[in-house]
């Protein structure tokens, strides 16, 4: 029995100094704060009640007792997240269009270990929409215009060099073997 009051006793001081705590935190999030407050309430009004009115939890194997169910907060609103749903119907202010960027690379990897390595590169992956062999030893990654530059930035510090002089649609890339022997324009129309 002694050893209980000791315990609670530290129970209690140990809820005390989460209640300080708790209290500096308090005015960033007052929804968190009504639910840790009705939390430390019933805890409290656990702790104060005497030794014999105690009751232990209910074991999780006992299917008869149900645990008391606290409602979750509500999520509020923040203002930047309304700004963000109001921009979505707005106009676009920057370009939408896409584009190619080609760089050379020395023999064909899968697609998750070209991501993987662009990523060590610290280009951010998520701005890269797709990536495709265009031609051989060249590998093409599709993004937005706007990240473009930001793009080839990162990939210059790497003394990587970007082909700004390839045309995917050049017949003389078809490999085709039926088209070798094949007249320019007719590999041309072939190429569009």
């Amino acid at each position: 029995m002694h050893h209980n009051s000791k315990q609670l006793q530290q129970l209690q001081a140990d809820l005390a100094a989460a209640m300080l705590r708790y209290a500096t935190v308090n005015h960033r999030h007052p929804t968190f704060s009504i639910w840790t407050h009705h939390i430390a309430n019933r805890f409290l009004s656990l702790s104060r009640s005497s030794p014999s009115s105690y009751k232990r939890f209910p074991s999780p194997n006992n299917a008869s007792t149900s645990l008391p169910k606290i409602a979750k907060p509500k999520r509020d609103k923040s203002q930047p997240s309304l700004t963000a749903i109001a921009r979505q119907f707005s106009s676009p202010s920057k370009p939408t269009s896409f584009k190619l960027i080609h760089v050379p690379i020395r023999h064909c990897l899968s697609l998750q270990q070209l991501r993987s390595s662009v990523c060590r590169l610290h280009v951010n992956t998520r701005r890269i929409l797709d990536i495709h062999y265009s031609d051989r030893n060249l590998v093409s990654f599709l993004t937005h215009i706007g990240y473009e530059t930001e793009i080839r930035l990162q990939l210059s510090k790497f003394n990587i060099t970007v082909r700004c002089n390839f045309d995917p649609l050049d017949p003389s890339i078809i490999r085709d073997p039926t088209l070798i022997n094949e007249p320019i324009d007719r590999r041309l129309q072939h190429a569009r």
